[in-house]
């Protein structure tokens, strides 16, 4: 029997952790940024409005603002489509720019439920910018809606390697872990997940799943003693 113990404070841990390539595009105009902070404060209006600026010819940025706009409004799969299409226009930005685009329609897609056109997607953004260690956490949970455990594991390794982390990707490679009974392994993870975040609920779950395989993990609000 494995018997871990973590010492968190569970109120004091305040890390902040990347999803991914950043949902925000690096649009700067005034427009810009004035069409998302309506969608912010008032979603009907601001989706109203983003439409509008669509369809007086607004590019790349008033594309992007409907897309979050539809985002925010529950039409992931919308949202997902318009950010492919934004990703293939000549005015949509260097190669990193595109790549951040097709990212955040892997995610849409996900959050839409349509795992394999995620895929799609990443492979697209991949294709783009293969070595961005920060586009393997997205990566990692594509993966893992499609069950893909090695392939999480190895997204992770990577990410990790290039020094992003997540308490969600550190849980998804747990699970890949342990679905593929390396339980002591998982453990390590569940600990690294708790210790970002410690109020974690998957974190905490994947916790009781080992516990029935013999691997208990003890968190303590304490300090170990020095010696």
């Amino acid at each position: 029997m494995l018997h871990i113990k973590i010492f968190a404070a569970l109120a004091a841990v305040s890390a902040q952790e990347p999803d991914g390539i950043s949902r925000d595009a690096p649009v700067t105009s005034p427009r810009y940024a004035d069409c998302v902070q309506l969608v912010d404060a008032d979603l009907k209006l601001g989706r109203i409005a983003a439409q509008q600026w669509v369809s007086e010819g607004g590019g790349a940025e008033a594309r992007h603002c409907l897309a979050q706009a539809d985002l925010k409004a529950g039409f992931p799969k919308l949202a997902a489509l318009r950010f492919e299409e934004i990703a293939g226009r000549n005015d949509a930005g260097d190669d990193y720019v595109r790549a951040r685009l097709y990212d955040q329609a892997a995610l849409s897609w996900l959050e839409g439920e349509e795992p394999s056109l995620a895929g799609n997607a990443l492979d697209e953004a991949l294709a783009l910018v293969p070595d961005s260690g920060e586009l393997q956490l997205t990566a990692a949970k594509v993966y893992a809606a499609q069950e893909r455990w090695q392939d999480v594991i190895d997204a992770v390794d990577t990410a990790e390697a290039a020094g992003f982390v997540s308490s969600q990707t550190y849980v998804l490679r747990g699970r890949g872990r342990y679905t593929l009974a390396k339980y002591e392994d998982a453990a390590y993870d569940v600990v690294a997940a708790l210790t970002l975040n410690p109020k974690n609920i998957d974190a905490l779950v994947l916790r009781g799943d080992l516990a029935q395989t013999g691997v208990n993990i003890e968190v303590s609000l304490d300090a170990p003693d020095e010696e």
